[in-house]
């Protein structure tokens, strides 16, 4: 066990040299349960995230401890037994378990840690593919579970430019986007807004210095997410680990509504039932993203209407051929989805403008783009890329990116 404190004072050695962004939807995390889950996509920060609070917690003096779910030492030892040994021989009353995901059996373990240790805490990380409430041994009532996303553009800020900025509802933006968008005085913040499109929803950018080495990591998150989680999680092996790749550079490298699980099931030769199943594994694994019409029903639910990238960074990092007309628009609509569902709303496919969000309808496009699609709709808005400060109900489409 002591070989596992040395790991971690190596690892935070290293880590206290490096720049620490404190997000906002870091302080929403608490410690009421004793079980408290981290989950997310690779690569938005949840290892850092798991690090820092270990330190804020006591790491250095043993009073928290991190580890990771393949370590050596997890191998031959269960994690029931590690809480055990550190229970009674330790002062550590917290345990930050990253990517739990990776240990076999810790659902039930972990039902059993917060059974019996009552003044013990686990925090842990892992896939965004993680249900505990389906899972087999029920774990809602006793674990608090957050999901974390990738950067806003106002974090991706504050993160480069020391910023503070505020966080503002659909329903401010909406009424005040012009005066707001005055207010900021950030004079090259359409060119920082291209950078972030590209490169700045991970939060690893900041380690890397060139755009090659950025794309590069991005790819490997993507590679890990298919070949390491969703083939644990799913129990997969690699013919069908092929076909869901596949399924994810088409979704990353075709317009919008070109693509259907039908289409996808004929261009692959497969059963649509399993290419269905496939998609919505790469939804959960955070990789795609489905958009709907407003019709409730199973069939709308297997059956998107459109399909995205999750966000616009993976576009630009999957090398895909695309004529800069259609990668521009698919990487504003891109932006606009994630945003909005990262957010916390609901977005639907509207046959009048791009989107309907609430009672909303959101057309997107250009700095050119006109409102003439939305029809004189008196909740009808342009979010239009490329202009500072908008006019009436053409809004800038960078500020969408400041709803969290």
């Amino acid at each position: 066990m002591e070989r596992l404190f040395e790991i971690q004072n190596l690892l935070i050695n290293q880590f206290d040299h490096g720049k620490f962004y404190a997000r906002n939807c870091f302080n929403a995390i608490t410690y009421d349960n004793r079980l408290t889950g981290i989950v997310g996509a690779r690569g938005i920060g949840k290892t850092t995230f798991l690090l820092h609070q270990a330190m804020l917690k006591g790491a250095e003096q043993k009073k928290a401890l991190y580890v990771s779910a393949d370590s050596y030492y997890l191998l031959e030892t269960p994690l029931l037994e590690l809480v055990d040994k550190l229970y009674k021989e330790t002062d550590v009353r917290l345990l930050c378990v990253d990517e739990i995901q990776k240990y076999t059996n810790w659902n039930q373990e972990l039902k059993n840690i917060s059974d019996t240790y009552k003044n013990f805490r686990v925090l842990f990380t892992g896939s965004s593919m993680i249900d505990l409430i389906k899972a087999k041994y029920d774990l809602s009532r006793r674990a608090t579970m957050h999901h974390l996303y990738g950067l806003s553009f106002r974090e991706y800020l504050e993160f480069t430019q020391n910023f503070t900025l505020p966080i503002i509802s659909l329903d401010e933006l909406i009424k005040n986007h012009e005066s707001i968008a005055h207010d900021l005085k950030i004079p090259t913040i359409l060119k920082l807004f291209t950078d972030y499109l590209r490169i700045g929803y991970y939060p690893f950018f900041n380690e890397l210095r060139l755009d090659q080495e950025k794309f590069q990591a991005i790819e490997n998150a993507v590679q890990k997410a298919i070949y390491e989680d969703i083939a644990t999680l799913y129990s997969l092996k690699t013919p069908t680990l092929l076909i869901i790749e596949k399924l994810y550079k088409y979704v990353v490298g075709s317009l919008p509504g070109e693509v259907s699980a039908y289409k996808l099931a004929n261009a692959l030769n497969k059963d649509y039932e399993s290419i269905s199943e496939y998609l919505h594994i790469l939804e959960q694994a955070g990789l795609i993203r489905f958009i709907y019409t407003e019709k409730q029903g199973k069939a709308a639910l297997r059956n998107p209407t459109k399909m995205y990238p999750d966000n616009s960074n993976l576009i630009f990092s999957a090398y895909l051929p695309q004529s800069l007309d259609e990668a521009k628009g698919k990487v504003r609509e891109t932006f606009v989805i994630n945003q909005f569902k990262n957010s916390h709303h609901e977005v639907f496919y509207s046959d009048q403008g791009d989107f309907k969000v609430e009672k909303l309808i959101f057309e997107v496009g250009g700095k050119n783009k006109s409102t003439a699609q939305l029809k004189g709709n008196s909740n009808g808005y342009v979010l239009a890329d490329g202009i500072l400060v908008g006019y009436q109900n053409k809004i800038p489409l960078y500020l969408l990116g400041f709803l969290y």
